[in-house]
């Protein structure tokens, strides 16, 4: 007998994965840094790649050279704004990932939710979802004032499954990141995706990926709408 069982989610990172923010962001970092305390650091975008808020802000301590130790309440507050009125300023050039479109797509018509999962605040995740045009394609938005465990600091990808009364077990994350990967496991995540972008495929691996792409349009998602 076929019975119509819970839909599965589809988990979406955003920055590295929906769009290629993270490049502009360390560059928006830096001279939010440099402007504000005279701070700049050296190196790819690549080291930004899946911290949190407070790891951020140690990367560039870490390279003042004693000129400061720490960063009051307010200062972090000016900074973080000051980065993201500068990454605003250039968010209009970004493009949905190649495959990201076609990937949403293929999810819903396969009888999937949709949802992102990101550490992005939630104004300026919304305001980039809207300026390259994918504003009205998910089921579900968690930034990170949603999805952040704030005991843990860990992205809880979880939380979107339940809210889509899903089995966290029977659902798919892709991440870019190691932490991605490694948060999405640490939560109950059945199976996680890898995109190769910022990292190689070996770290994202390490950090415990259950397989790899190289391109959005490679990830599988079979039909679960009914099952026996």
């Amino acid at each position: 007998m076929m019975t119509t069982s819970p839909r599965r989610v589809l988990i979406l990172d955003f920055d590295g994965v929906l769009a290629d923010t993270e490049p502009i962001q360390f560059d928006c970092w830096n001279q939010a840094f440099h402007e504000l305390l005279g701070i700049q650091i050296e190196g790819s975008y690549t080291q930004l790649v899946g911290l949190s808020l407070d790891a951020i802000f140690r990367l560039w301590l870490r390279s003042s050279v004693g000129a400061v130790d720490d960063l009051s309440d307010s200062m972090k507050q000016l900074l973080l704004a000051r980065k993201n009125a500068l990454f605003l300023e250039q968010a209009g050039q970004l493009r949905p990932m190649p495959g990201s479109l076609d990937l949403i797509r293929r999810a819903h018509e396969h009888g999937w939710y949709v949802a992102i999962a990101s550490r992005s605040q939630r104004l300026k995740l919304l305001r980039v979802l809207d300026l390259i045009g994918m504003p009205a394609l998910f089921d579900l938005i968690l930034a990170g004032e949603d999805v952040i465990d704030r005991s843990t600091n860990r992205k809880q990808h979880s939380r979107a499954a339940h809210l889509l009364n899903s089995d966290p077990q029977r659902c798919v994350v892709v991440e870019d990141s190691a932490s991605g990967v490694a948060d999405a496991l640490a939560c109950g995540i059945g199976h996680v995706i890898g995109l190769v972008h910022a990292l190689s495929e070996a770290e994202l691996r390490a950090a415990g990926a259950h397989e790899t792409v190289t391109h959005l349009g490679d990830v599988r998602l079979p039909d679960y709408t009914r099952e026996v």
